[in-house]
């Protein structure tokens, strides 16, 4: 999954394009089920549900924003959210009362957002990186998009931005991992340049990469389970009825549908090369 954060750092079109659209259509389906259109991992307290279902992971993924929501400092009024996404965390912190600001560079990810967001929001399209305002805010918020910006470049756009607090709920690449897939950095270099920067005070730093990892697990037992067993007898029956088109279809998008039914151990290749952290910087007090 990883739902929207790729998506909201930009690439190539036709590769944007296809992530928009799954997300589009996980956040719609999200929305269906329980009213939240969460477009993050989930959060599972008590390891993977005994029921893998879309309902267990809209659980876990309420649980993923209450847990972050637990962790904004008393004292915080305004919130920037960096790689807003479809707009769900964002509407969930209106709700309880703060002032939002959202940035993330893909329109129709903005769209999605603007859609649920009162016109008090103000969503940006725009990254993180090229963001220039007068503004600041209580607390710059990263959830699942801070693992794209180069270190030196955020935590000098946090120097700006960020008057008391930063929350990162994110992955870092562990250090064995040397695979180039858009994760900037590792935990230990966030550390370091945290440090080196000398701006910034971590006061909490919670690994929950274990309760993280059900989400794949979830997920692929929908895919192999419940979607793909549809998508084949839909091949079957299209054959059928349109053995002309299907040969077109076939041609175009077999490879893709094939993969469908097929486990990938993301579980596996996540424990292996990610961390998953929940990290609360405050700003260091100056002397006067």
């Amino acid at each position: 999954m990883g739902f929207r954060s790729w998506i909201c750092r930009g690439g190539r079109n036709y590769t944007v394009s296809l992530k928009e659209l799954r997300l589009d259509f996980e956040a719609t389906l999200a929305e269906a089920i329980d009213g939240s259109g969460y477009a993050h991992y989930g959060y599972w307290t008590e390891g993977a549900p005994s029921v893998p279902t879309m309902k267990a992971l809209g659980a876990a993924q309420q649980a993923y924003f209450d847990l972050m929501a637990s962790r904004i400092p008393e004292g915080t009024k305004s919130i920037l959210d960096v790689g807003s996404g479809t707009g769900a965390n964002a509407a969930g912190f209106v709700k309880l009362g703060y002032d939002l600001e959202c940035l993330c560079p893909s329109e129709h990810l903005n769209a999605l957002a603007r859609r649920k967001l009162p016109d008090s929001v103000s969503v940006h399209d725009t990254l993180f990186e090229a963001y220039e305002t007068e503004k600041v805010f209580d607390l710059c918020l990263f959830a699942e998009s801070f693992h794209y910006i180069e270190l030196d470049t955020a935590l000098a756009q946090l120097a700006r931005y960020a008057r008391n607090h930063v929350l990162i709920f994110d992955y870092f690449r562990k250090a064995s991992n040397a695979e180039e897939d858009g994760t900037r950095g590792t935990h230990s270099e966030f550390l370091n340049a945290v440090e080196a920067q000398g701006l910034f005070e971590v006061v909490s730093d919670d690994d929950l990469t274990e309760a993280i990892i059900p989400t794949f697990a979830v997920l692929e037992h929908i895919r192999t389970k419940q979607i793909a067993p549809f998508v084949e007898r839909a091949r079957e029956t299209f054959s059928k009825d349109y053995p002309m088109r299907t040969r077109v279809v076939e041609w175009l998008f077999g490879k893709t549908l094939r993969k469908i039914g097929r486990p990938r151990g993301r579980a596996e290749k996540f424990l292996a090369t990610r961390e998953y952290r929940l990290i609360l910087m405050t700003r260091r007090q100056t002397s006067a």
